[in-house]
Protein backbone atom coordinates (compact mmCIF):
# COMPACT_ATOMS: atom_id res chain seq x y z
CA UNK A 1 0.00 0.00 0.00
CA UNK A 2 2.97 2.23 0.53
CA UNK A 3 2.65 2.61 -3.50
CA UNK A 4 -0.79 4.48 -3.19
CA UNK A 5 0.76 6.28 -0.57
CA UNK A 6 3.27 8.02 -2.49
CA UNK A 7 0.51 8.19 -5.42
CA UNK A 8 -2.12 10.31 -3.19
CA UNK A 9 1.47 12.36 -1.86
CA UNK A 10 2.25 13.35 -5.22
CA UNK A 11 -1.19 13.94 -6.45
CA UNK A 12 -1.44 16.28 -3.78
CA UNK A 13 2.02 17.77 -4.36
CA UNK A 14 0.76 18.40 -8.02
CA UNK A 15 -2.41 19.34 -7.40
CA UNK A 16 -1.54 22.08 -5.31
CA UNK A 17 0.38 23.73 -8.26
CA UNK A 18 -2.66 23.78 -10.73
CA UNK A 19 -5.33 26.39 -10.89
CA UNK A 20 -8.24 23.76 -11.10
CA UNK A 21 -8.90 21.33 -8.29
CA UNK A 22 -7.92 17.95 -10.20
CA UNK A 23 -10.12 14.58 -8.96
CA UNK A 24 -8.72 11.26 -8.84
CA UNK A 25 -10.03 8.55 -11.60
CA UNK A 26 -12.12 6.86 -8.83
CA UNK A 27 -14.13 9.63 -8.94
CA UNK A 28 -14.96 9.58 -12.89
CA UNK A 29 -15.73 6.10 -12.52
CA UNK A 30 -18.18 6.49 -9.88
CA UNK A 31 -19.62 10.01 -11.89
CA UNK A 32 -19.79 7.96 -15.08
CA UNK A 33 -21.81 5.39 -13.30
CA UNK A 34 -24.55 7.77 -12.16
CA UNK A 35 -24.53 9.21 -15.58
CA UNK A 36 -25.49 6.03 -17.13
CA UNK A 37 -28.14 5.28 -15.03
CA UNK A 38 -29.72 8.74 -15.14
CA UNK A 39 -28.91 8.91 -18.51
CA UNK A 40 -31.08 5.35 -18.73
CA UNK A 41 -33.60 6.71 -16.70
CA UNK A 42 -34.48 9.63 -19.02
CA UNK A 43 -34.71 7.33 -22.18
CA UNK A 44 -37.27 5.13 -19.67
CA UNK A 45 -38.66 8.75 -18.80
CA UNK A 46 -39.40 9.83 -22.77
CA UNK A 47 -40.68 5.98 -23.96
CA UNK A 48 -43.59 6.58 -21.31
CA UNK A 49 -44.71 9.89 -21.98
CA UNK A 50 -44.80 9.25 -25.65
CA UNK A 51 -46.99 5.96 -24.26
CA UNK A 52 -49.25 8.74 -22.38
CA UNK A 53 -49.24 11.11 -24.78
CA UNK A 54 -50.66 8.35 -27.00
CA UNK A 55 -53.21 7.10 -24.86
CA UNK A 56 -55.04 7.41 -21.62
CA UNK A 57 -52.60 5.67 -18.93
CA UNK A 58 -54.49 5.22 -15.71
CA UNK A 59 -51.45 5.71 -13.56
CA UNK A 60 -48.79 8.05 -13.32
CA UNK A 61 -46.09 5.65 -14.60
CA UNK A 62 -43.49 7.89 -14.50
CA UNK A 63 -44.08 9.35 -11.05
CA UNK A 64 -43.96 5.31 -10.05
CA UNK A 65 -40.59 5.02 -11.51
CA UNK A 66 -39.11 7.80 -10.31
CA UNK A 67 -40.09 8.19 -6.72
CA UNK A 68 -40.56 4.15 -5.94
CA UNK A 69 -38.17 3.10 -8.31
CA UNK A 70 -40.68 0.52 -10.04
CA UNK A 71 -39.75 -1.46 -12.91
CA UNK A 72 -42.47 -0.72 -15.57
CA UNK A 73 -43.27 -2.89 -18.22
CA UNK A 74 -45.82 -2.29 -21.35
CA UNK A 75 -47.10 -5.05 -22.88
CA UNK A 76 -49.49 -5.01 -26.13
CA UNK A 77 -53.28 -6.08 -25.55
CA UNK A 78 -51.85 -9.63 -26.07
CA UNK A 79 -49.60 -9.73 -23.37
CA UNK A 80 -46.43 -8.87 -25.68
CA UNK A 81 -43.72 -7.33 -24.19
CA UNK A 82 -42.85 -4.19 -25.93
CA UNK A 83 -41.34 -1.65 -23.54
CA UNK A 84 -39.08 -2.16 -20.17
CA UNK A 85 -38.25 0.17 -17.86
CA UNK A 86 -34.26 -0.12 -17.93
CA UNK A 87 -33.96 -0.80 -14.27
CA UNK A 88 -35.40 -4.28 -15.07
CA UNK A 89 -31.71 -5.91 -14.97
CA UNK A 90 -31.61 -4.95 -11.48
CA UNK A 91 -34.82 -6.80 -10.31
CA UNK A 92 -34.89 -10.08 -13.19
CA UNK A 93 -31.60 -9.95 -14.69
CA UNK A 94 -32.67 -10.26 -17.55
CA UNK A 95 -31.48 -6.95 -20.11
CA UNK A 96 -34.32 -5.16 -21.52
CA UNK A 97 -33.17 -6.30 -25.38
CA UNK A 98 -33.45 -10.07 -23.96
CA UNK A 99 -37.30 -9.71 -23.08
CA UNK A 100 -38.79 -7.21 -25.99
CA UNK A 101 -41.14 -9.25 -28.39
CA UNK A 102 -41.69 -12.02 -25.07
CA UNK A 103 -44.90 -12.77 -22.76
CA UNK A 104 -44.38 -12.21 -19.09
CA UNK A 105 -44.54 -15.47 -18.96
CA UNK A 106 -40.77 -15.93 -19.45
CA UNK A 107 -40.62 -15.16 -15.94
CA UNK A 108 -42.75 -18.21 -14.50
CA UNK A 109 -41.73 -21.59 -13.77
CA UNK A 110 -42.40 -24.32 -11.51
CA UNK A 111 -43.08 -22.68 -8.25
CA UNK A 112 -45.38 -19.77 -9.97
CA UNK A 113 -48.84 -19.83 -8.41
CA UNK A 114 -51.20 -21.22 -11.66
CA UNK A 115 -54.00 -20.74 -9.74
CA UNK A 116 -52.93 -16.53 -8.98
CA UNK A 117 -51.80 -17.01 -12.74
CA UNK A 118 -55.03 -17.74 -13.96
CA UNK A 119 -57.01 -14.91 -12.61
CA UNK A 120 -54.55 -11.94 -13.46
CA UNK A 121 -55.25 -14.15 -17.27
CA UNK A 122 -59.10 -13.77 -15.88
CA UNK A 123 -58.41 -9.85 -15.12
CA UNK A 124 -56.55 -9.06 -18.59
CA UNK A 125 -59.34 -10.93 -20.45
CA UNK A 126 -62.08 -8.51 -18.59
CA UNK A 127 -59.48 -5.74 -19.39
CA UNK A 128 -59.50 -4.99 -16.10
CA UNK A 129 -56.24 -3.93 -13.60
CA UNK A 130 -54.75 -6.40 -11.34
CA UNK A 131 -52.88 -6.59 -8.36
CA UNK A 132 -50.77 -9.51 -7.42
CA UNK A 133 -47.69 -10.68 -5.56
CA UNK A 134 -45.93 -14.05 -8.10
CA UNK A 135 -43.14 -15.83 -7.45
CA UNK A 136 -41.10 -15.16 -10.44
CA UNK A 137 -37.83 -16.44 -11.89
CA UNK A 138 -34.43 -14.92 -12.90
CA UNK A 139 -32.62 -14.99 -15.90
CA UNK A 140 -29.74 -17.14 -13.15
CA UNK A 141 -33.07 -18.88 -12.43
CA UNK A 142 -33.16 -17.84 -9.03
CA UNK A 143 -36.77 -17.12 -7.79
CA UNK A 144 -38.04 -13.59 -6.35
CA UNK A 145 -41.23 -12.17 -5.07
CA UNK A 146 -42.62 -9.99 -7.71
CA UNK A 147 -45.59 -8.17 -6.77
CA UNK A 148 -47.01 -6.57 -10.12
CA UNK A 149 -50.17 -4.19 -10.48
CA UNK A 150 -51.92 -3.81 -13.62
CA UNK A 151 -53.56 -1.10 -15.32
CA UNK A 152 -55.38 -1.60 -19.12
CA UNK A 153 -54.41 1.33 -21.53
CA UNK A 154 -57.42 2.46 -23.64
CA UNK A 155 -57.03 5.05 -26.99
CA UNK A 156 -59.23 7.79 -27.46
CA UNK A 157 -61.58 5.47 -28.96
CA UNK A 158 -62.15 3.46 -25.68
CA UNK A 159 -60.07 0.66 -27.17
CA UNK A 160 -57.73 -1.84 -25.22
CA UNK A 161 -54.14 -1.18 -26.87
CA UNK A 162 -52.09 -2.17 -24.10
CA UNK A 163 -51.37 -2.99 -20.65
CA UNK A 164 -48.70 -1.11 -17.92
CA UNK A 165 -47.28 -3.18 -15.23
CA UNK A 166 -45.73 -1.30 -12.66
CA UNK A 167 -43.53 -4.00 -10.62
CA UNK A 168 -41.70 -4.14 -7.47
CA UNK A 169 -38.99 -7.09 -5.98
CA UNK A 170 -41.26 -7.83 -2.65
Amino acid sequence: MSFLDNYEDKLIMNAEKLKHPVMPLLSWDIHMNNFTNKNQLNRDIIGLKKLIKKNRVAVNVVDELLKNNAVIVVTSKDLVIEFASSNMVEMSGYLVEEILGKTPKMFQGPKTNKQLSKQIRASVNKEESFEATLINYKKDKSVYNCHIKGYPVFNSKGELVNYVAVEHAA
